[in-house]
């Protein structure tokens, strides 16, 4: 493993990602010790991570004996690997954009994570505005993005931060399609890794990488909305993703500059 920035984002992940933990996408296999985390897994039905288990749904579909296998296989497989392994079947199930309308969450857990996530998404500042809300203040966010250069986005140009702040000032959302064929054309003309998962799944939300990021338009967008702020890029021989740790404080110039917005999402 090679943090290429050299940073101390490691020991700061390890000591401040601790206690009860909401995860989104996919398992957090970077950084995070799970020996101090509880984890509760946050994700939207069938977003590019897997098929979300819903019980009542399954059990009035025909394969019952399909889903009761499927389900005692998760549950053996979490008990040996313990929370490192998230199970498709996730204990909240919500797109994590409009979690802000569920009072419940509010401030329930003492950090949040999440791993290839926020590049699916059409408003990255508005869904970290969500994980804001559901993390208790003062504690810390920590975030894995896939790395352009080392994924089928490496045909296309990093997102700038004014397009971030122009995506979240409009309320972009699921039905924003001028990412589309930028993708295509990376994923799936010239790198051709996806050519096969969209035969199946459709170039749409959540199916799509809307966002390209690299370590700094990583560092712009987070500094942008948060602070304390610390990023790197992680490499290994299995994955290579920008990692970024975040003070879950808002950046004040943040919090001046939409004051009526937050005032509309916090109630």
């Amino acid at each position: 493993m090679s943090l290429l920035l050299g940073t101390n984002i490691d020991s700061l992940v390890k000591e401040n990602m601790r206690g009860f933990i909401a995860r989104a996408g996919g398992s957090v296999d970077q950084l995070v010790d799970y020996k101090h985390c509880s984890v509760e897994d946050i994700n939207i039905p069938d977003g590019g991570f897997g098929k979300v288990m819903q019980p009542g749904k399954n059990f009035r579909d025909s394969n019952i004996f399909s889903f009761i296998k499927r389900y005692v296989k998760q549950e053996v497989k979490f008990m040996v690997h313990g929370a490192r392994i998230s199970r498709d079947r996730k204990t909240v199930v919500l797109d994590m954009h409009h979690a802000w309308k569920q009072k419940m969450l509010r401030g329930k857990y003492d950090g949040s994570i999440s791993s290839n996530l926020i590049e699916h998404s059409p408003n990255p500042i508005m869904l970290l505005l969500n994980f804001h809300l559901i993390t208790k203040k003062r504690s810390f966010q920590f975030h894995a993005i896939p790395h352009y250069k080392y994924t089928y986005d490496r045909y296309r140009v990093p997102t700038s931060l004014e397009h971030f702040i122009e995506d979240f000032e409009s309320k972009a959302d699921a039905s924003d399609h001028s990412h589309v064929e930028d993708y295509r054309q990376s994923a799936i003309e010239k790198d051709g890794w996806q050519k096969n998962f969209h035969e199946v799944y459709p170039l749409e939300y959540p199916f799509i990488h809307y966002h390209v990021f690299d370590e700094h338009n990583t560092k712009a967008l987070f500094e942008y909305v948060f602070q304390d702020v610390t990023n790197d890029v992680y490499k290994t021989d299995r994955f290579s993703d920008n990692v970024v740790i975040a003070r879950n404080e808002l950046n004040p110039d943040f919090v001046e500059r939409y004051r009526d917005v937050l005032q509309e999402i916090t109630g």
